[in-house]
């Protein structure tokens, strides 16, 4: 058990760093103000808990595509990282975050994705976290009982569009939210 937790640690701390490293800003200002409505049309949005979450300032969405050959008896292992997040007004702090992280022994495809299950080199599968800095809490897929989807529409150079749900728990507290009706047209920051 206590295996298992640190575990769900270091996944979590592992989302929290993929979630602000993928949220470069092009111009500085534009990442400020967390009412900017972005031209190019990129969102990501979810229901929290049944109350609607949506992100569409580009500057803080992101989709990166990757893979890392680690040696001969480990497969390669393919990579997909979404993310979408509100600043707090006029700070570099980050007020809100949904992040999706898909890891793969085989290329990363328009396709559906389920479950969490650990491999040579730690979990493939869908990992799902969100943050809310009001409540001083991050959730994140539970890796015993991994309840996560992610469907896959979409991949382009230039974008990666999706759906996405599951249920995250704050692994101190033991609470919960349910993420539903979650989308993506996300901009590929590769």
């Amino acid at each position: 058990m206590k295996k298992l937790l640190m575990i769900n640690w270091a996944l979590l701390a592992v989302m929290g760093f993929l979630a602000i490293s993928g949220c470069g800003s092009k111009d500085g200002d534009d990442d400020m103000n967390p009412d900017d409505t972005n031209k190019s049309g990129y969102f990501l949005k979810a229901k929290v808990d049944g109350k609607l979450v949506e992100f569409k300032t580009e500057t803080l969405l992101s989709a990166e595509i990757g893979s890392l050959e680690i040696g001969l008896d480990i497969p390669t292992v393919y990579n997909l990282s979404l993310s979408g997040s509100r600043q707090v007004s006029n700070q570099s702090a980050l007020e809100e975050v949904i992040t999706i992280i898909l890891t793969e022994t085989t290329p990363i495809t328009e396709k559906t994705y389920t479950g969490l299950v650990p491999f040579e080199t730690g979990f493939k599968g869908v990992l799902l976290g969100y943050a809310l800095e009001v409540e001083e809490k991050s959730f994140i897929t539970d890796v015993t009982d991994p309840n996560v989807n992610l469907q896959i529409t979409e991949i382009k150079p230039t974008f990666v569009k999706g759906k996405f749900s599951g249920v995250v728990i704050e692994f101190l507290s033991g609470g919960t939210k349910t993420i539903t009706e979650g989308e993506f047209f996300l901009p590929r920051r590769n």
